[in-house]
């Protein structure tokens, strides 16, 4: 009989966790997490009706048979969401992401669509009885109308040089005829009919300083160098370089595990184990003493050198860590959350020192290189300024059309750099504020931005499998340096040498040198 006794206990446990298991907890933890409940538990009924879920990170979600009627997923992405057979009555899907969602028998009943992002979907096969469908197919972004009161734009006459720009460019793509063009374009510097210029990889030509000679810009000349294979995926990265010349690797990847690699030889020296959840944030202390990962159980500091836990900040653990910053005397650290809030911590003292909500996921968080304010990125489409001693809104940066996902800021502190859902990239002014331009290149949402140490290049990773490579200096795409078979995650430079750390879904993080 305590044999039996034994046998039954665990099924009453198991069956008492089914009972009281805390769905929009669950979801809002982590998809994978909520991936892998539903595997395991496909036929238990779930209900998240009249849950806000508004502006949730749902990619690839299993929402089979799941009740979410009136649920509020607005501006929620559920991009290749299993949505078969759910009962979606009266759910508010406005702006939401619906691509490539499999909806066949879902009953969306009076579900309002207006201004939805579908693609790849067939509604044919959903109960659309009632539904407001005012779509959107056009991703595009509107640019945002100028002030009354600001002045004009003007645009000076075109100069020869302007002209050429173009043509100057195609003819360097055909060695044959690229002489002749050169000739031609010294013949018109040495008659004075040209302004001397600079001629960017894109054919952009750049006027430069008067007395200097024409220069070309090469685009970056970042190759693959080699490849670390992994068993799941590597969601944030993070390297280092330290005085003596060892090159470190950090992977956070989808089971919790932080995986370190020495760089130069591939060899794996240490697994740090502690998180049971995906690990979404990396940052290295400039010294290289510390690694503080981020993940949807709370923040953790480590010893890089050794892998030790140092200790776990106390976090709120119903709302994963999107993004972490230590600023560059490693005083501080600046923690970003699903709920919007935003947390500066004292790091020596492992505790807070005051904490901000929006309200709304803030996606990204960048302490500036002078340690005096942060960047914040945020689903309601705007990049914020804030003291960093304080917690005082210096500045707002506006005109993204969707979710701010990534920021970066050049070493310098000058520039400042936003990703969006919307798909572009937009480059700002620090100090003003101005918008200097838009970079538009990927085909689909940028998530993950970062600016190399020397300040002239950008590298973006978007959900359209692309790795690409911008020219600062001259605001252009320069190469597309990676298209993989799946999404990007993350990128990230050394600190001290011009190299690039990438990561993406179910791939190997790759070197680029």
């Amino acid at each position: 009989m305590k044999s039996l006794a034994f046998a039954i206990a665990p099924i009453i446990i198991f069956q008492e966790y089914i009972l009281t298991v805390n769905y929009p907890t669950l979801l809002k933890s982590d998809i994978d997490i909520w991936n892998q409940y539903r595997q395991r538990h496909p036929k238990t009924p779930c209900s998240l009706a009249e849950q806000d879920l508004s502006q949730g990170y749902f990619f690839e979600g299993n929402f089979r048979n799941v009740d979410l009627q009136g649920a509020n997923l607005r501006r929620a992405c559920l991009i290749g969401a299993d949505l078969q057979g759910a009962n979606l009555t009266g759910a508010d899907l406005r702006d939401a992401y619906l691509d490539d969602a499999n909806v066949r028998g879902a009953n969306l009943s009076h579900a309002d669509l207006t201004g939805a992002h579908i693609a790849r979907v067939d509604l044919q096969q959903a109960t659309l009885t009632g539904a407001l469908l005012a779509v959107s197919q056009d991703k595009t972004e509107s640019p945002p109308p100028q002030k009354p009161d600001a002045p004009p734009q003007h645009h000076p006459p075109r100069s020869i040089a302007d002209l050429l720009g173009p043509l100057i460019y195609r003819l360097i793509q055909h060695p044959a005829i690229g002489l002749g063009a050169i000739a031609l374009g010294l013949a018109l510097v040495t008659m004075g009919k040209v302004t001397t210029t600079a001629i960017t990889p894109m054919g952009k030509l750049i006027p430069a300083d008067p007395g200097q000679p024409l220069t070309v810009i090469p685009p970056a000349q970042l190759a693959l160098a080699k490849s670390f294979e992994g068993n799941g995926q590597v969601w944030a990265v993070a390297t280092h370089t330290d005085p003596n010349g060892r090159s470190l690797l950090v992977g956070g990847k989808d089971n919790g595990q932080i995986e370190i690699w020495d760089r130069e030889t591939g060899e794996n020296l240490r697994t740090l184990v502690g998180h049971n959840d995906t690990v979404r944030t990396l940052a290295v202390s400039a010294s290289g003493h510390w690694l503080i990962s981020g993940s949807g159980d709370g923040l953790k500091v480590w010893r890089l050198e050794t892998g030790e836990l140092i200790y776990t900040l106390p976090t709120n653990r119903q709302s994963p860590i999107w993004s972490v910053a230590i600023s560059p005397d490693e005083r501080t650290l600046v923690s970003s959350d699903y709920d919007g809030n935003m947390t500066v911590w004292d790091f020596s003292a492992g505790q807070a020192r005051y904490t901000i909500s929006l309200g709304v996921p803030v996606w990204s968080v960048k302490i500036a290189p002078d340690g005096q304010s942060f960047i914040s990125g945020s689903s309601d489409r705007i990049v914020r300024q804030w003291d960093l001693a304080t917690g005082t809104l210096l500045k707002r940066f506006t005109g993204h059309g969707d979710a701010v996902r990534s920021v970066a800021i050049s070493p310098d502190g000058k520039t400042l750099a936003s990703g969006s859902w919307d798909q572009t990239i937009k480059l700002w002014d620090m100090a003003t504020g101005h918008l200097h331009t838009t970079l538009s290149g990927h085909d689909d949402r940028v998530v993950t931005l970062a600016i190399s140490p020397d300040g002239k290049t950008l590298a973006s990773g978007s959900i359209d499998n692309t790795l690409k490579l911008w020219d600062l200096p001259s605001q252009q795409l320069t190469k597309t340096l990676d298209s993989n078979v799946n999404w990007i995650l993350a990128v990230a430079f050394d600190s001290l040498e011009q190299t690039l750390i990438s990561s993406g879904k179910d791939q190997p993080v790759k070197v680029w040198q």
